[in-house]
């Protein structure tokens, strides 16, 4: 590789959310991805993922990309890149100040290196496999909290109708067994604001976790845990799974206990 990736990931994204905040500024339109008026893409989705594309490019012209909005490079690499240019697009549509852009890269389908930038915040999570993980460059990590009762939960069923009847009894469930829940719908910050011990855990109807796997190299550098809903290590994949982010194994148990049972 002809670059440090980590130094450019870091490079390149914040500008990409200079970018992306000059762009929303100017005006830009949103619509339903595919026809689905429930899963928002505006033309900043489009044009921050054109501009994180033929970067990389430009950096590894030899390494395979792939995009949530469906672009990328495809080729016999060990090394592929992952990009979601904003985590939370309905977010992001509605001026709520909680979306991300993601970029990360991986080496035979592990996460190396990788960030996750809130462009109006200005937090910059990033890590770097065996090293660790940093905020604005300060090494973070989860909490110690043991116990579900004591635990802050984001919760999010996700938008399939199939989805409803679990989601809302999990969410009774939730109510009852944790200190306290809430909903910030951007996985990648909800999994980074684990990594970064402000709340436990973050559980997912549907999430895609090849389009942020640098949030999942965040939270693991960071001694968090991840599980799918039958308690195994998921495979990143952009079919959306339930997912369960959490600080460490015992709330992880606690929460597939209390809504898995």
């Amino acid at each position: 590789m002809t670059r440090e990736p980590y130094d450019f990931i870091l490079e390149t994204i914040e500008r990409a959310g200079n970018r992306l905040l000059e762009l929303r500024d100017q005006g830009f339109t949103t619509e339903g991805k595919g026809g689905d008026s429930k899963d928002t893409v505006t033309t900043v989705d489009r044009e921050i993922d054109a501009f994180l594309t033929m970067s990389v490019q430009a950096a590894f012209p030899d390494h395979a990309i792939y995009s949530e909005e469906g672009t990328g490079v495809r080729n016999t690499s060990p090394y592929q890149w992952v990009i979601d240019p904003i985590d939370g697009s309905s977010n992001f549509s509605r001026g709520i100040p909680h979306y991300a852009v993601c970029l990360g890269l991986l080496e035979n389908g592990i996460p190396i290196v990788g960030a996750v930038y809130n462009p109006v915040t200005k937090e910059l999570f990033s890590f770097k496999k065996g090293e660790g993980a940093f905020l604005n460059g300060r090494p973070i990590s989860v909490l110690p909290t043991q116990n579900l009762n004591e635990a802050f939960i984001l919760f999010h069923a996700g938008r399939r109708g199939d989805l409803q009847t679990w989601g809302g009894e999990s969410y009774r469930r939730l109510l009852q067994a944790a200190r306290k829940t809430g909903n910030l719908s951007s996985t990648a910050l909800d999994t980074c604001f684990v990594a970064a011990g402000r709340v436990e855990a973050s559980v997912y109807g549907t999430y895609s976790t090849l389009d942020v796997a640098a949030a999942i190299g965040i939270l693991k550098e960071a001694g968090g845990v991840v599980a799918d809903a039958d308690g195994n290590d998921p495979a990143l994949s952009s079919d959306a799974q339930r997912i369960f982010v959490a600080n460490n194994p015992s709330i992880l148990d606690a929460l597939r206990t209390c809504l898995e049972s």
